[in-house]
């Protein structure tokens, strides 16, 4: 064997340390690598939930007849935040509204929560226990404090007696003002909003963010769903400003307006909502706004609007014939305010025949409240106003007598002011309690302001010194009180 070829033998059996540290430097290269993914899967775990932000529309909608106008898979793409500000153009409160200026605030919102989300990441680095192990919970609460601490948004005060009372819905579906329906409410002003918008607000800034939310429904009540990994997820509660809620779905089930199990199948409660649901709910938040704003045709063709976009179920027809009812008798139903305020106005002639009108009053009120033909309530209402008018004409309102009108053991005393104020007759001056009333007495009295009760008896008994000159001697006509006199 040659030389050279030993020496080549050689070096294959013990190859140089520097080719032996190559080898070396690319395992611990790939160990590190696979070390590196590991760790980032622990921290930012797979989901099989599905992310609503698909691609979104190459050209999205100007206006709600161009969003109504694209067919269903596009709708689908559409920001849940634009749908929301187009379904309230034109409303009452939404005058000044500027589409484009409060999409650019959304995505302000989303990039200031991705800061602040990713600032103080190594909270959950380090205590993932502290957000129950779920890196969807981390972001959502962080979310949650950009929008209540840097927006500042909160709960419509002016519409916590709804929530308080657990009679009324808690959205302000009795407003007019599409502030406290849609989210410009939120992105402008006050920042106030209810559960018709603030749970929109969190869910189009959490979609700019990637994360998996939806909207879902249980009875009178919208809230934010985050559809975590592993088929699971949890629900967050908006409304609740003063820190992080996520109620469980038994929780909504069955909080103060709770619900059937019929209810939650037939209305598709208590579970994601596609963006074709979410739309009807919008356009039926703007059906309510134009309704409580008289503005009924308007009010019809969103209610249509919404149904068009709504599952097609036993009860949702239901409910869609009732509305529809209701927006037919509504001119009739302002009518009849009108009138019922109209007789609350009518004053009745003081004398003996007083207490019969203000009982008639009463019977028309409630006559035409009931009588579904506005021509037999006008007939009623003008019988009244004859009737007293005929009544008038004997005893005049100018007439300062008799100034007081004696019910049972009370006395109603009326000024020049038309003020009325009730007196027992058991605390006045004789001759008063004697059931003798004398015109002098009235005249006293009949410029004092009646708010103030006190005067007007002290200005009574006064009088009765005046001009009774053995005053001191009249005790007996004091009235005997019994132990059982009221």
């Amino acid at each position: 064997m040659s030389r050279e070829s030993r020496q080549r033998l050689r070096v294959a059996k013990h190859p140089p340390r520097k080719m032996k540290f190559r080898w070396l430097f690319f395992v611990a290269t790939i160990v590190f690598i696979a070390a590196s993914m590991f760790a980032w899967i622990r921290t930012h775990p797979k989901t099989n939930a599905i992310i609503v932000t698909v691609t979104p529309c190459q050209f999205p909608p100007r206006t709600l007849k161009e969003l109504m106008a694209l067919p269903p898979e596009k709708i689908e793409q559409c920001d849940v935040g634009l749908m929301n500000l187009l379904c309230a153009d034109g409303l009452p409160g939404a005058e000044n509204l500027d589409v484009p200026n409060c999409l650019k605030k959304l995505d302000g919102l989303a990039l200031r929560a991705k800061f602040e989300t990713d600032r103080h990441f190594y909270r959950y680095r380090e205590h993932p226990e502290r957000f129950r192990n779920s890196l969807g919970y981390y972001r959502m609460m962080m979310l949650e404090q950009v929008l209540v601490q840097d927006l500042g948004i909160q709960y419509n005060p002016a519409l916590t007696e709804f929530l308080k009372s657990g009679k009324a819905p808690t959205y302000g579906v009795f407003s007019t003002d599409s502030k406290n329906m849609f989210i410009h409410g939120l992105l402008n002003g006050s920042h106030y909003g209810t559960c018709a918008s603030m749970p929109v607000l969190l869910v189009a800034v959490g979609r700019r963010l990637g994360y998996p939310l939806n909207l879902a429904s249980t009875k009178l009540h919208v809230y934010a769903r985050y559809e975590d990994y592993n088929g699971k997820h949890f629900n967050i509660e908006p409304t609740v400003t003063e820190g992080f809620l996520t109620p469980s779905d038994e929780d909504y089930k069955t909080e103060q307006f709770a619900a059937t199990d019929e209810e939650i199948k037939d209305y598709g409660w208590l579970r994601p909502e596609s963006n074709q649901e979410v739309l009807s709910e919008f356009l039926g938040n703007r059906e309510n706004c134009l309704c409580m704003a008289k503005r009924y045709e308007e009010a019809r063709e969103a209610e249509m609007q919404s149904a068009s976009y709504a599952p097609d179920t036993p009860l949702r027809r239901q409910r869609q014939a009732m509305d529809l009812a209701n927006l037919n008798t509504a001119p009739l139903g302002d009518k009849i305010d009108e009138w019922q305020s109209q007789i609350l106005t009518w004053e009745v002639p003081v004398g003996k025949r007083h207490d019969y009108f203000e009982g008639r009053k009463i019977q028309v009120r409630y006559f035409i409240g009931v009588c579904p033909a506005a021509t037999v309530s006008e007939e009623a209402m003008a019988d009244l106003k004859a009737e007293m008018a005929a009544y008038q004409r004997q005893v005049p309102l100018t007439s300062p007598a008799p100034g007081f009108v004696e019910r049972g053991q009370i006395l109603d005393v009326f000024n020049k002011a038309r003020q009325e104020l009730q007196l027992p007759s058991v605390i006045l001056p004789p001759p008063l309690n004697r059931k003798s009333i004398l015109p002098d007495y009235w005249n006293a009295i009949a410029n004092i302001n009646f708010d103030d009760r006190e005067r007007v008896m002290n200005t009574l008994w006064l009088h009765y010194r005046d001009v009774t000159t053995n005053w001191t001697n009249q005790p007996a006509l004091l009235p005997q009180l019994s132990e059982n006199a009221e």
